[in-house]
């Protein structure tokens, strides 16, 4: 898998006023993330014209996006953040719903992992340390969690888990640890997906280092592959996707050291279909297309319940990611007709299920049909509620329904309430 050359951006020295600059009002509809960006531009002392520039983006694109008429992407909102210097996450306001968290609430446990996480492996305990069996389930529990999206479970079990897995690598002789390394590594990448989701990127960052350092004291190589997957995702999200292909190319290279084995070609599909999302997030659809057809080549039975590393690879994953690469790439027509032909089995994780239907309200949405793009927001919220509430493309197809309204729907005002979106 070969990366493909860094993008480069129009830049200008300096914020860039424009005098006469034609653009649209930001007082007309905006809401969310479009309306975030024309705040951050004003600040910043852009004109929609400089920015688009700036962030080599279309300036058409951007009024629209500004005005709430067109749902802002992922690849739109990182090069504009990147154009201004803050982080996306200035842009999408995640995390959502972490300020004045009640203990009841799903954002409750991420205090107690943030003191975990900056421990490391200097954990204070204050109770007996735990055998390596007992904790190798309770990392298989938490495995199975992230399976099922319940993100906010894994969160409050990962502090005491790390803590008694880096303490018991201290207790055994050198030679002894590469294993405990490895689960620690299993754990570290269960916190990078679980903060990620709930909205917590610079601690999904801080996991993500952890996660590939502890995967680089252990002796398995497919581990070390996994980790610079997670490590692409958290490049997916900043908008490095070359630097994201890269990860992908040093995962596939770790994988040539691994013995033949099942997990090995469940692993490898998994970083072809991650490739697909970064090559669509570059606009390259002949390099998202081609990693698809190489997942599809690395499909064996059973994968999918096998869960190999977490990966959830299997044939079902395949043919959710031939919609999400469409609806990346903004096309929503070619999603939709694809997915008429999408049937995901009973058993499929609720992890993808829950993305799959995601991505295809976003299709329904680009695709022009409102009504389905709710229905399917409703599908995701049934089948992976946390996913779903706090996924930053729900909050965006929320305010872009919103916006399209000539007046307030019931439906659409208490599935926002449900997300905690004001509209």
């Amino acid at each position: 898998m070969k990366a493909g050359s860094d993008e480069g951006h129009a830049r200008e020295d300096g914020p860039p006023p424009i005098p006469g600059d034609l653009e649209q009002s930001g007082d007309q509809a905006a809401t969310g993330l479009g309306a975030r960006v024309a705040e951050l531009r004003k600040l910043h002392g852009y004109t929609q014209r400089a920015l688009s520039i700036r962030a080599n983006v279309s300036y058409s694109l951007l009024c629209k996006v500004e005005s709430g008429e067109r749902p802002a992407s992922h690849s739109f909102a990182a090069p504009v953040a990147r154009a201004m210097s803050v982080n996306v996450t200035d842009i999408t306001e995640q995390p959502y719903g972490a300020r004045n968290a009640t203990p009841y609430s799903e954002q409750a446990g991420v205090p107690a992992l943030r003191q975990a996480l900056v421990e490391g492996d200097d954990p204070d305990l204050d109770t007996a340390t735990r055998g390596v069996e007992e904790l190798r389930a309770e990392v298989a529990q938490i495995k199975e969690w992230d399976r099922k999206t319940k993100h906010a479970e894994a969160v409050r079990a990962l502090p005491d888990v790390l803590r008694h897995l880096h303490r018991a690598c201290q207790e055994l002789p050198v030679d002894q640890r590469p294993p405990l390394h490895e689960l620690l590594a299993a754990a570290y990448s269960f916190a990078v997906i679980a903060l990620y989701r709930l909205g917590h990127l610079d601690l999904s960052h801080l996991a993500d280092e952890r996660a590939r350092v502890s995967a680089g004291r252990g002796d398995n190589p497919l581990r070390s592959a996994v980790a610079e997957w997670n490590h692409a995702l958290i490049l997916l999200f900043d908008g490095s996707y070359n630097a994201g292909l890269r990860s992908i190319d040093r995962a596939s290279a770790l994988i040539d050291l691994a013995p033949p084995q099942p997990a090995r070609a469940a692993v490898q599909g998994a970083l072809h279909l991650r490739a697909a999302i970064l090559a669509a997030r570059t606009s390259n659809t002949d390099l998202a297309e081609a990693h698809l057809s190489e997942a599809q080549r690395m499909v064996t039975p059973t994968q999918e319940e096998a869960n190999y590393y977490g990966t959830k690879f299997g044939s079902a994953n395949v043919d959710i990611h031939r919609i999400a690469v469409p609806v990346e790439l903004v096309d929503g027509t070619t999603a939709v007709s694809r997915a008429a032909s999408v049937r995901l089995p009973v058993g499929t994780a609720p992890s993808r299920t829950g993305h799959y239907w995601i991505d295809l309200s976003r299709g329904w949405l680009l695709h022009g049909d409102r009504r389905r793009a709710m229905a399917s927001l409703h599908t995701a919220r049934r089948i992976a509620p946390q996913l779903t509430r706090y996924h930053p493309q729900v909050h965006e197809t929320i305010h872009s329904l919103a916006a399209g309204d000539a007046r307030s729907s019931v439906e659409l005002s208490q599935f926002a309430a449900w997300c905690g979106i004001r509209i």
